[in-house]
C-alpha cells in the first residue's frame, strides 16, 4: 500500500539506512529515492516476469529491489523514477555470491506485504550527484566495449520507428534520437523495444519543446560510424526535475535559432568522422594489432579488431553499390530519389538512395581474410562515391578507381554472420591512414582527425572513363537504370 506523507520528513530524518537492514532486522523503515527503474523482463530459466529497481538512501548507498509477476502491474504507478518513499516490510535476503559484485550484499523483494509511503520532497540533487557523464567527444574511447556510460543532452530530432531482425531471427522495434550538447556536438541514440513505446512516444509528442534526456547504462557502438544505444538495464529521465536540466533548457532557448538550423540541415544523419568526432583511440604499437591468421577460423560474431594491412579488390566483376532506404539502409527496388514505403523499417516516406558496397580482400604478413565494406570506407578505399559508382557501366580498372593499396593502412573490422555470402565473415567499419594519426607512440594510443573520409571525385569525361560522360545529374537519369541490375544487387546482399 502506498500513501503520501508531508515534506517535513526530510531525507536526513532518523530512519534506517540501507546498510543497517539485514534479513534479521525487525520494524525497519528506510527513506529512499528511486534511482533507477528498469523495464520488466522474463527470467532466463523460468517463465517468471520480474522488474528490478535501484533504491538510494541519504548517504548514496543503494540496494536492488525486485518485483515479481502480478506485483509489477500492481505497483506500476508506484515507485516512480526520481521520487522519494518510505519503505518497510520488504523481504530482505542476502545476494547470491556470484551476483554480489553487481547487485550488492543484500536484495529486497517488494510484494503486497510491503508498505510504501511517498514523501513529497525533491532529492534530485542527491540523485544527480551520483552520475558521471561522458562528454560526446570522449565517446570513441568506449566504442564496442563493455563500459557503461551516462549522457545528457537536448533531443533535437527523432527518426521514424523501424522494425529490424536480429541475428537470432527476432523482430525488434527501434527508433533513433539525435542529441546535442552545449558545444553543438550531436550523437545518435538508438532506443530499443520498450523504450520506443514509452520514452520515444513522449519525446515525439513533445519534440518542439526540445526535451532534455539523461540516460544511464548506455553503450557506445560503431553503428552508423559511431552512436550510442540502449541495453537491457537502462534508466532515463526525460525533462526530469534537475537543476542540470534547467541549465540545458536555458541554453537551448538561448541558442534555439542555431539548433533549428542544425535540425534543418540534418548533417548529423550522415556520419562524417572528422566533423562529428575528431578523436578515436587507435593502436600505434604493432603488438596491439590483431594478426589476421588468429581470426581466420573465427566462429564467434560481433567481435571487433584493429588490423594493420592492405586491402584489394580481387573480384572485379561485382556491383559496387546498391539502392537503399535512407532510413534503414536496407536494399530497395525503387529508382533513385523515389519516395516509397519501406517494407523493412516500415517508414512510409523512405527515399531511395545509392549506397557504396564492395567485396574485398584484407591482407597482412600473416595471411588474408575476405571482407565486405559499406558506405564511407568504400568511398575512401575506391576514391569515389555512391552516386558515381551507380553510373558505372564497365568492369573497373586501376586507371578508373583504386583497386588496391600500395601501403599499409589501419582497419577497424567486425566479425559478422553473413548468410548470403558465407565466405565474407568480416566487415570493415573504418579505414585509417597512419599518416593521419597524431600523438605520441609511447602512449600506445593516438588521435585520428580523419577516419576514412570519402574523397569526392568529379566524373571523368574521357572515352576511357568507367562512368557515363553525360553531365545529367543522377536524379534526372534515375529512370534509365535497368531493373535486372537492381535484382542482381539484391542477390548480392
Amino acid at each position: 500500500m502506498s500513501t503520501d506523507i508531508p515534506e517535513s520528513h526530510k531525507m536526513g530524518d532518523k530512519f534506517q539506512l540501507i546498510h543497517e537492514v539485514s534479513p534479521g532486522t525487525a520494524g525497519w523503515t528506510v527513506k529512499v529515492v528511486v534511482a533507477e527503474k528498469f523495464s520488466p523482463r522474463v527470467a532466463q530459466r523460468s517463465p517468471t516476469k520480474y522488474q528490478n529497481l535501484i533504491l538510494m538512501d541519504s548517504e548514496g548507498s543503494t540496494v536492488q529491489a525486485t518485483l515479481y509477476g502480478q506485483n509489477i502491474t500492481a505497483f506500476q504507478d508506484e515507485l516512480i523514477l526520481g521520487k522519494t518513499y518510505l519503505i518497510s516490510n520488504a523481504l530482505v535476503k542476502e545476494t547470491n555470491a556470484e551476483y554480489k559484485a553487481k547487485s550488492g550484499e543484500m536484495q529486497w523483494t517488494i510484494s503486497g506485504r510491503t508498505r510504501i509511503r511517498r514523501v513529497e520532497e525533491n532529492n534530485s540533487n542527491l540523485l544527480i550527484s551520483t552520475y558521471s557523464f561522458t562528454d560526446f567527444e570522449d565517446l570513441p574511447k568506449y566504442m564496442d566495449s563493455n563500459v557503461d556510460i551516462s549522457v545528457v543532452g537536448i533531443i533535437i530530432d527523432i527518426k521514424p520507428r523501424r522494425i529490424i531482425e536480429t541475428r537470432f531471427g527476432k523482430e525488434c522495434q527501434v527508433q533513433d534520437l539525435v542529441l546535442i550538447n552545449k558545444r553543438f556536438d550531436t550523437v545518435l541514440l538508438t532506443m530499443w523495444e520498450a523504450f520506443v513505446d514509452n520514452e520515444c512516444k513522449y519525446i515525439s509528442q513533445n519534440l518542439k519543446k526540445k526535451p532534455v534526456l539523461i540516460g544511464k547504462h548506455l553503450k557506445v557502438t560503431s553503428f552508423n560510424g559511431l552512436s550510442i544505444s540502449t541495453k537491457a538495464d537502462n534508466s532515463f529521465f526525460v525533462d526530469g526535475e534537475f537543476e542540470l536540466v534547467e541549465e540545458f533548457k536555458c541554453w537551448g532557448h538561448t541558442n534555439s535559432e542555431i539548433i533549428d538550423n542544425i535540425v534543418s540541415e540534418k548533417h548529423y544523419l550522415t556520419f562524417t568522422p572528422s566533423k562529428l568526432f575528431s578523436k578515436l583511440s587507435v593502436p600505434t604499437d604493432e603488438k596491439d594489432f590483431t594478426e589476421i591468421k588468429s581470426i581466420q577460423g573465427l566462429k564467434t560474431v560481433k567481435q571487433f579488431f584493429w588490423i594493420k594491412g592492405r586491402a584489394s579488390v580481387k573480384v572485379l566483376n561485382q556491383t559496387y553499390w546498391y539502392m537503399s532506404c535512407n532510413n534503414c539502409n536496407k536494399i530497395s527496388s525503387e529508382n533513385y530519389g523515389d519516395i516509397y514505403p519501406c517494407v523493412f523499417c516500415k517508414c512510409i516516406d523512405a527515399k531511395a538512395i545509392p549506397r557504396a558496397k564492395v567485396y574485398m580482400q584484407l591482407t597482412d604478413p600473416t595471411g588474408y581474410i575476405n571482407a565486405t565494406a559499406i558506405g564511407n570506407p568504400v568511398e575512401y578505399f575506391l576514391q569515389s562515391n555512391a552516386e558515381i559508382l551507380m553510373k558505372q557501366t564497365l568492369i573497373p580498372s586501376a586507371e578508373s578507381m583504386r583497386l588496391s593499396m600500395d601501403e599499409d593502412e589501419i582497419f577497424y573490422v567486425k566479425a559478422i554472420a553473413q548468410e548470403s555470402s558465407p565466405d565474407y565473415k568480416f566487415e570493415i567499419l573504418f579505414i585509417v591512414n597512419p599518416s593521419q594519426i597524431e600523438g605520441d607512440k609511447n602512449k600506445g594510443k593516438a588521435l585520428v582527425e580523419h577516419i576514412g573520409e570519402p574523397i569526392r571525385l568529379l566524373e571523368p569525361t574521357t572515352k576511357r572513363s568507367l562512368f557515363h560522360s553525360d553531365t545529367d545529374d543522377a536524379q534526372s537519369s534515375k529512370k534509365k537504370f535497368d531493373k535486372s541490375r537492381i535484382e542482381s544487387t539484391k542477390k548480392n546482399q
